[in-house]
């Protein structure tokens, strides 16, 4: 498995492909914590990344901010929308989400759905007993 940026990855031929099966985006929010939400802790890395082929794509990689939020991560989806009379879910895209505390030494590691046009929030409790 290949490590690349999205950036990276949309000048490959397998982009195409993947563009046709997400053709829309949703949005992701990411809240780091501690202290059961009562202490916000900025300036921990956020990684979002997706496995496609052969590839591991990193979506985003960026840090808290002085809130403890990422807002506004913009994440290819495929579409669709929610249909009330069958009660049928759209399709959605899998990313991981990884938050990494240095202080902390804590690394915490999550699955997130992204439905297109809908915005995800992604809450992560930081602590030094949850280690991964």
């Amino acid at each position: 498995m290949k490590n690349i940026t999205f950036d990276e990855f949309k000048k490959l031929d397998e982009y195409q492909d993947f563009e046709k099966e997400n053709p829309s985006y949703g949005f992701l929010k990411v809240q780091v914590f501690t202290a059961d939400q009562a202490i916000p802790l900025p300036d921990v890395e956020i990684f979002v990344t997706r496995e496609y082929g052969d590839y591991n794509i990193t979506f985003f990689k960026g840090v808290t901010d002085s809130s403890g939020i990422v807002d506004n991560i913009e994440l290819p989806s495929p579409g669709g929308d929610y249909n009330i009379e069958t009660q049928e879910i759209p399709k959605y895209a899998l990313y991981d989400i990884s938050a990494c505390c240095e202080r902390l030494n804590t690394i915490k590691k999550y699955k997130v759905e992204i439905f297109s046009g809908v915005k995800i929030v992604q809450y992560v409790k930081m602590n030094k007993e949850g280690a991964v």
